[in-house]
């Protein structure tokens, strides 16, 4: 079997067009305090060279997640492909199936629902109860199985049988292994090319009015204009667990600009992405893995890997003291609730050495460039994947948080 076709910028921009009714834009935050934080810890004061960050707050999309983009993408592709055979289908017959005790599960259900179909998803009996109730609550019926993969893979074989036996259409949305997914994902990579440079000359965080900003008078809160023959922005950053949304953003933001390098933050003891990079091949997921990023856990397909080889450039590790400290510090400086598996791109920033090194040549690069009383700017997006953890999960993230910083 040849290797898996890769999704492409125009499959995203398909996707981008198809879902824009369906979905948020969510926004780029910035934070003054956070730049300062990673310009310390990447920059040498006598460089004149500043990192501006910028969030993609996913976690302000529906449902709480990108996973929203992907499921919706998905649906809609699966209507219109059997309304090509069928144009009269009733789409009360259209069965979405999937396995997921997380954000997918949430997600399909609530794309499923916003067509008029119906989605069924198999969950482990051990599944949290804030998420068995929020896929009830978004219209979902839920198969509870055994927690291992081969009791959900089995689960969702009978649901399908079922679902056809009865007259449905049934077909199986994979959360992250399919190439309408990994489109529909993709599509926050398109939106933060387009948001990045509408932060040129406008103020930081809190900060509403316009400020002047040049590379000579660089204000703490502006972001400097960028002329046409420098890229929009410099790095991204995104976590990686089953590879869907990195292999879809990994695609578009190269593909706008291939001067852009994007790289993936992952838990030390979750390292399967890092282990399949450094080892040329797939490899298992930790098992039983010891880290609070339990949405970064599942290791990478055979599909997602090649996306991740063709686009990605490197994928750093960061420990949950490190990620914990990054969640922490959102919530201080910007008031924003987001997962400990969102966490881990800032983490990356803030902690990795391996992550410095990488971006020290270009910050030498620009302080090389610069004539007397200049300075530059290296910009870098997080991508925030979502925020749903349950609220006492948060309160003892954040003492633990405080206790390794004690």
């Amino acid at each position: 079997m040849g290797a898996p076709a890769l999704v492409t910028l125009d499959d995203i921009r398909a996707a981008h067009e198809r879902i824009r009714p369906h979905v948020h834009r969510t926004p780029l935050l910035t934070s003054a305090a956070l730049d300062a934080l990673a310009s310390a810890r990447l920059c040498r004061p006598d460089e004149r060279v500043r990192v501006r960050l910028a969030l993609k707050s996913e976690h302000l999309q529906k449902v709480g997640a990108f996973k929203m983009r992907g499921a919706t993408n998905a649906t809609l592709r699966h209507l219109e492909e059997v309304r090509k055979a069928e144009p009269d289908f009733d789409v009360a017959r259209l069965a979405l199936v999937t396995h997921s005790s997380g954000n997918h599960a949430a997600a399909l259900a609530a794309a499923a629902a916003s067509v008029g179909a119906k989605a069924h998803v198999v969950m482990p009996s051990n599944a949290p109860g804030v998420k068995k109730a929020a896929v009830a609550g978004y219209g979902a019926r839920i198969y509870f199985c055994e927690p291992t993969l081969v009791a959900r893979e089995t689960t969702a074989e009978r649901v399908m049988e079922e679902q056809r036996a009865a007259g449905a259409h049934a077909v199986f949305v994979h959360p992250y292994d399919e190439a309408w997914v990994i489109a529909g994902q993709g599509t926050l990579g398109i939106e933060l090319h387009q948001q990045v440079a509408q932060l040129e000359q406008r103020a930081a965080c809190s900060h509403a009015a316009e400020a002047s900003a040049s590379a000579a008078d660089p204000s703490p809160n502006a972001w400097q204009r960028r002329g046409t023959d420098e890229p929009q922005l410099d790095f991204v950053v995104a976590p990686v667990g089953g590879g869907g949304m990195m292999s879809g953003v990994s695609t578009a933001v190269t593909s706008l600009d291939k001067r852009i390098e994007v790289h993936g933050a992952e838990p030390a003891d979750a390292d399967d992405a890092y282990r399949s990079v450094q080892s040329g091949s797939v490899q298992p997921a930790v098992v039983p893995a010891r880290t609070i990023c339990d949405g970064l856990l599942t290791s990478l397909s055979e599909r997602t890997f090649a996306h991740v080889q063709a686009h990605v450039k490197e994928i750093h590790l960061v420990d949950d003291r490190e990620t914990l400290a990054a969640m922490r510090l959102v919530y201080e400086r910007m008031k924003q609730v987001i997962e400990p598996s969102s966490a881990t791109s800032l983490a990356v920033v803030l902690s990795s050495d391996s992550f410095r090194d990488a971006v020290r040549p270009a910050i030498e690069a620009k302080a090389r460039s610069l004539a007397d009383g200049e300075h530059a700017e290296i910009r870098i997006v997080l991508v925030i994947t979502g925020g749903n953890v349950e609220l006492s999960k948060l309160v003892r993230a954040m003492e633990q948080a405080e206790e390794t910083q004690s």
